[in-house]
């Protein structure tokens, strides 16, 4: 059954089933982790690594360990692998190894 309210666009209006629909869980992702080493050298190096892997389809967390020269990413893999994050760093221009 449907509600609606005074003034409510028709398009804001959502069904029964619909309403169940949205409450079924969706489907988990299938979450991994990677580690590389990468021979990064500064703050900068940092950034351009930030910037660019963070918009990488399916890349849902990333940190950056200068002190460590590390990446760590962890990614729907679903969406992405290991090789082609690899091959994103190494497009940036840096030596890429797995942890």
């Amino acid at each position: 059954m449907a509600l609606a309210f005074a003034g409510e666009p028709a398009s804001a209006r959502i069904s029964a089933s619909q309403d169940a629909a949205c409450l079924q869980k969706k489907p988990a992702k299938d979450l991994k982790e990677v580690v590389f080493s990468v021979n990064m050298h500064c703050e900068k190096c940092v950034a351009k690594i930030t910037e660019n892997i963070s918009f990488e389809k399916g890349v849902k967390g990333l940190e950056v360990s200068l002190d460590k020269h590390t990446v760590w990413i962890r990614y729907d893999a679903s969406r992405t692998s290991e090789q082609k994050l690899k091959a994103a760093l190494e497009k940036l221009g840096y030596t890429v190894e797995k942890v």
